[in-house]
């Protein structure tokens, strides 16, 4: 049963996050310390997985791991709000506030614009890690509706309108190549990658959409496009904590909002750094990093797996395998996150396993291509 239930630990720290909005105060930071502490920090400690491919007879509880999620981010998103307005939307003071020994309405007014900066990035990391990572998942399952709109509408609440477009159809392309905004190059820091990747991105999924339209209907419907759905729906829930807190929700969110965005392109760079593909040559394991932190692959539903998921883009989370050709990172994708952002530290845990890729595993094409690039070989 632990097999199952390991991935519906996001669960608590999707809930921790509103429970700390509804508590007030300092406990805005609830989001951010459960994060660090327990996802980051157990990540850390984690051992090494040492199964792949488990056959699960219950395959529909792991789904349920999945869709249950979306109820929770509305109840972190109600809360989110009702921390940044000046009234008690909802009734949810009245209603919380017999089971906590403080007044939850004194704390929400006593905030500090520090305690409303915790609240941001506990939000963002929560809705990061229960929103877009879940989205991720289902937003592979193009022919499954129920997926698709389930997927979308996460994303709308994470203020990521190109992720449908542009991961699925865009990255899953050209990963490893020049042409692949979201594959960090040798040498770029965290900085540089976030801002390149998000804007490339942007112009990645409406260039495929226009394609797309193009080749379907003859011209490009706007209003069959998908980024600019994308965006509606991230209008409208922005439309919510306007409507609620005015300006102040509205900038609030927007800011969580990027630092979720920071905190999706930190995996991103994680998962592909420094390696290369040549355009039009088949995606092998090679061109991924993989971790086996277990704590990572209960957490981030099999992602670590990633070489698998890169080979086969429909495989389900539960069923995605370790692959040995592809390499390894010395740490979890959770705990690898920190180290990403001072770029030194990262540049020198990577530095010698990027050496025995191209040794071993880059062809004499890649490693040309690193070489017109200025990398190392």
């Amino acid at each position: 049963m632990l097999s199952y239930l390991r991935f519906f630990g996001t669960h608590g720290l999707v809930l921790g996050a509103a429970l700390g909005f509804v508590t007030g105060g300092n406990w805005y930071w609830l989001g951010l310390a459960l994060g660090f502490l327990i996802w980051v920090g157990g990540d850390a400690l984690s051992r090494a997985e040492e199964e792949s491919g488990r056959r699960y007879k219950h395959p529909f509880i792991l789904d349920c791991a999945l869709y249950s999620l979306f109820p929770s981010l509305l109840v972190m998103v109600v809360a989110f709000a009702w921390a940044l307005t000046p009234g008690d939307i909802f009734g949810i003071g009245e209603f919380v506030n017999p089971w906590f020994g403080h007044d939850v309405f004194d704390a929400k007014f006593s905030a500090t614009l520090l305690d409303y900066f915790g609240a941001c990035l506990s939000f963002g990391l929560a809705m990061a890690m229960g929103g877009i990572l879940t989205a991720h998942e289902l937003g592979h399952r193009t022919g499954d509706r129920i997926a698709m709109w389930t997927a979308r509408w996460m994303l709308a609440m994470a203020f990521n309108a190109t992720l449908e477009v542009a991961h699925v159809f865009g990255h899953h392309r050209d990963v490893g190549t020049p042409l692949d905004p979201a594959t960090a190059r040798r040498g770029e820091n965290i900085y540089h990658f976030f801002v390149r990747s998000t804007v490339g991105q942007f112009f990645q999924a409406w260039e495929i959409e226009r394609q797309r339209l193009l080749s379907e209907q003859g011209i490009p419907f706007l209003y069959k496009n998908k980024v600019i759905w994308g965006f509606l729906r991230s209008l409208t829930v922005a439309a919510f904590f306007f409507v609620t807190g005015s300006w102040f929700a509205l900038g609030a969110f927007l800011l969580a909002s990027m630092w979720n965005k920071f905190l999706l392109e930190s995996l991103n760079y994680a998962e592909h750094y420094g390696l290369v593909r040549v355009p039009g040559s088949p995606i092998e394991p090679r061109h991924a990093w993989d971790s086996t932190s277990k704590f990572s692959h209960a957490a981030l539903f099999n992602l670590p797996w990633h070489a698998d998921h890169h080979c086969r883009i429909g495989a389900h989370y539960e069923n995605l395998v370790q692959s040995e050709t592809a390499p390894v990172l010395p740490y979890g994708y959770l705990a690898s996150l920190p180290l990403i952002w001072i770029p030194s530290i990262w540049r020198n845990l990577v530095e010698d396993r990027l050496r025995e890729w191209d040794a071993d595993k880059a062809s004499k094409d890649e490693l040309t291509l690193i070489e017109m690039a200025g990398g190392e070989s």
